[in-house]
């Protein structure tokens, strides 16, 4: 599936669908995995960026028209990825409204920067590491540290993801 795949989808069904796929990736994740909020979240990227060789801040602030059409590329590599295809083809095929009871639709670029993490977080296991105020991030492929070689190939899906294509 590709972001223009997901073009029929309104703004709110597009991000309730980003919003409920990553909480289905996410249940069952042990606390030290998942981000507290969305700064601990922003350093986690900017962490594994860091660790790919880009600087942290190349994944900037998307104006509104960019927040949507990183939703679209963030859910439409969800849903190709085989790790997390099922749980995203099931809430595309019958995608979430903002009718249903409960519904709290989330800031855009907090939709993606949480789906972003979760896609992360089936390539390598995330660590965060909290103490004295400071927070660390370790990423292990199964059970050895990430080579250098596959975070610099995650930073730059990561960068993909959240600022489109590169431009000639």
């Amino acid at each position: 599936m590709t972001a223009t795949q997901f073009a029929g989808l309104d703004e709110s069904s597009l991000i309730l669908a980003l919003q409920e796929v990553t909480e289905e990736l996410t249940t069952g994740s042990e606390p030290e995995a998942l981000p507290m909020d969305s700064d601990e979240a922003w350093a986690l990227l900017a962490a594994v960026l860091q660790a790919g060789g880009h600087s942290g801040t190349e994944a900037g602030e998307l104006d509104e028209a960019g927040q949507y059409a990183a939703a679209r590329r963030v859910l439409a590599a969800l849903a190709e990825d085989p790790a997390t295809a099922d749980a995203t083809r099931a809430v595309v095929a019958e995608p979430p409204s903002d009718t249903r009871l409960g519904a709290e639709l989330a800031v855009p670029a907090v939709a993606v920067l949480a789906g972003v993490v979760a896609w992360l977080q089936t390539k390598v296991d995330v660590r965060i590491k909290r103490k004295d105020g400071k927070t660390e991030f370790e990423f292990r492929v199964v059970k050895e540290a990430a080579s250098a070689g596959v975070l610099k190939e995650l930073a730059a899906a990561v960068l993909r993801l959240w600022n489109g294509p590169p431009q000639p």
